[in-house]
């Protein structure tokens, strides 16, 4: 809920009670702090004033509308009012009514104007209650502006001014302030900030950058001992709270449910070795870790006579199945014996299913963050191209739905078959014959003499791919002899594979890819360890390495992802969150591919 920007009543609000005035204010202090008398009553008696006096009821006037909710009369009232030619503390009134009715009417810019207006400067020489209203005030305002950093430290400020539910609200206001930012935000304001900032910021950065529960419990704690009068230690914020309260319930017993024959069985074994790589993280700093037991899945057609063992077995929670048909029998299942994180999706509609979780790299997550992230590149038109299968199909249809749901208008589609028929379907998607027979036509009206370069269509602003590694060695070149060599490209994962030959990977340079971060900056803490005892971690199969770290930090996260939707893992595999349908959703960030290698860019707007 969008927090109100009014000031308090008390503090900012005056009142003309015209039938009981003896005498003509003159100033701020002569009028009644009861609101009674309508706006218009107000400014029908300052339109029988001049001078200072009429400017003072028109003020008046402006707060009684403003304390109606009446924003634009609010502006209307003060455009009539010389802001210069009034006392100061008249003037820090305007500028503070001017800033509440912008930030209301979403005129952020005019708010930060309002709060920055010279007046503001003189505020030490008001009384205590409006200075904390006019810091309040400029909180709120620098908050709309995106400026976090600025509004907590106004929140600062007066937090020790405040006392009961005021200081409670206060504080609330800044952990609000600080889950808005983003963990990069979050670190470089840590490394310039000090005080009772520092503090604040360094709380938020140990309950988000740790990745699993027992990581941010064990730094919780350590704030904790090292900050015992910080005013968010008395008492801990909410979310918090509930995270230690999380921690003690956890479960000790755990069941790796995974295809350990079969032709899953090395990406099961990746997995695996994911999952315990981050669970052995986490003990080696000394906090106990629950038991895993491990099951092969292939052993089991009937998933109840699994959950029957593993229930006698003492088991409290299951990872897996991987298999997509065995998560469909999941899905058919309810209840669920036991709380379940799949580590697939079913295409079976799970909305009453109680217990279970779906988690896994599912190219509709690189589909939806390539439309969120075309539209907030400005792309309003695109196309798309993509492979036979189902994958591709999938992709297609999460790219469309999202595309289409952002206001984003999709102008063709090209299913690629035969390697053959590629060159003409994307000409045919870029409408360069017509281009040609355009040209054609003008050199027959002005003579062979006259050259006409031809174009690709000029509504189209980029495509979106779902294409394999070789499709895409074809589509660039295409691309340029089809007169488009500058056409944005994004691309699904499957155009890439790590770790191949970068001389074989030339004709991919100018493709944007989506990708796992594990393998895109590998700045994960597990990245080094793993690949060290696996090297193929650094290739291909890495994806499944951090999809295994992920499960195991996703799992430790799950009910305080319950509790609070809002919350955000930054993994191995993307920013990872819960959806109402208990799937976990990927944002993926985004790389180029440079001299045949995937490069690393700078993080893209996800959010239109």
């Amino acid at each position: 809920m969008r927090r109100s920007y009014y000031l308090p009543l008390l503090l900012i609000s005056f009142a003309l009670v015209l039938s009981a005035c003896a005498q003509r204010p003159s100033q701020l202090s002569d009028l009644p702090r009861t609101p009674e008398a309508s706006v218009d009553q107000i400014l029908q008696n300052a339109d029988r004033r001049r001078g200072e006096e009429a400017n003072l009821l028109r003020l008046h006037a402006a707060q009684a509308a403003m304390n109606a909710g009446q924003a634009e009369r609010v502006q209307d009232i003060l455009s009539q009012i010389p802001q210069s030619e009034l006392p100061v503390d008249q003037q820090i009134r305007f500028s503070s009514l001017l800033a509440q009715s912008a930030l209301a009417l979403d005129q952020t810019r005019v708010a930060l104007q309002a709060i920055r207006h010279p007046s503001i400067q003189q505020l030490d020489s008001q009384p205590m209650e409006e200075q904390i209203a006019i810091h309040q005030l400029r909180a709120n305002v620098l908050e709309a502006s995106g400026d976090y950093v600025a509004a907590i430290r106004e929140r600062i400020y007066v937090d020790a001014l405040l006392s009961g539910n005021a200081q409670r609200n206060n504080r609330l206001a800044i952990w609000e302030s600080l889950e808005a930012m983003g963990s990069a935000e979050l670190r470089q304001a840590s490394e310039r900030a000090d005080g009772e900032l520092a503090g604040w910021l360094e709380l938020m950065l140990a309950s988000r950058e740790a990745g699993s529960l027992d990581l941010q419990v064990r730094r919780i704690q350590r704030w904790q001992e090292e900050n015992p009068a910080h005013p968010a230690n008395q008492p801990l914020p909410d979310s918090i709270s509930q995270r230690l309260k999380l921690y003690a319930e956890r479960p000790q017993h755990i069941a790796l449910l995974l295809p350990f024959e079969g032709s899953l069985a090395g990406p099961a074994q990746a997995l695996r070795d994911g999952f315990l790589s981050a669970q052995y993280q986490v003990q080696e700093q000394g906090l106990p870790q629950p038991r895993v037991s491990l099951y092969d899945s292939t052993q089991f057609a009937d998933l109840q006579q699994f959950y029957r063992q593993a229930k006698a077995e003492g088991v409290q929670w299951v990872i897996g199945p991987l298999e997509r048909d065995k998560v469909t029998q999941l899905a058919r299942m309810n209840p669920l014996p036991l709380p379940t994180l799949a580590l697939n999706y079913t295409d079976s509609d799970v909305s009453g299913q109680d217990g279970l979780f779906q988690f896994g790299l599912a190219p509709e997550d690189e589909a939806r963050s390539a439309a969120l992230s075309a539209w907030s590149q400005g792309y309003r038109s695109m196309a798309v191209v993509q492979s036979q299968g189902d994958w591709a199909e999938r992709a297609y249809q999460a790219f469309e739905h999202a595309w289409q749901e952002l206001g984003g208008q999709l102008l063709g589609r090209e299913m690629i078959d035969q390697p053959t028929d590629m060159a003409g379907q994307i000409g045919g998607l870029l409408r360069i014959r017509q281009s040609e027979q355009r040209g054609q036509r003008i050199q027959r009206l002005l003579g062979s003499s006259v050259v006409v370069q031809p174009a690709p269509r000029a509504d189209l602003d980029a495509l979106f791919v779902a294409i394999t590694p070789q499709q895409g060695r074809q589509l660039k070149p295409i691309l340029a002899f089809q007169y488009a060599a500058d056409m944005p490209v994004m691309a699904t994962s499957h155009v890439f594979q790590p770790g191949s030959d970068p001389a074989g990977n030339l004709d991919l340079d100018g493709i944007l890819v989506a990708e796992t971060p594990w393998l895109l900056n590998r700045s994960d803490a597990l990245y080094q360890p793993v690949t060290s005892s696996w090297p193929q971690a650094s290739g291909a199969m890495g994806r499944l390495f951090a999809m295994g770290v992920d499960a195991q930090r996703v799992f430790t996260l799950l009910p305080q992802m319950q509790q609070d939707p809002t919350t955000r893992v930054e993994g191995a595999t993307g920013v990872l969150s819960l959806q109402a349908d208990g799937r976990i959703s990927r944002l993926v960030p985004w790389g180029e591919i440079r001299d045949g290698q995937l490069s690393e860019l700078a993080p893209m707007p996800l959010m239109p």
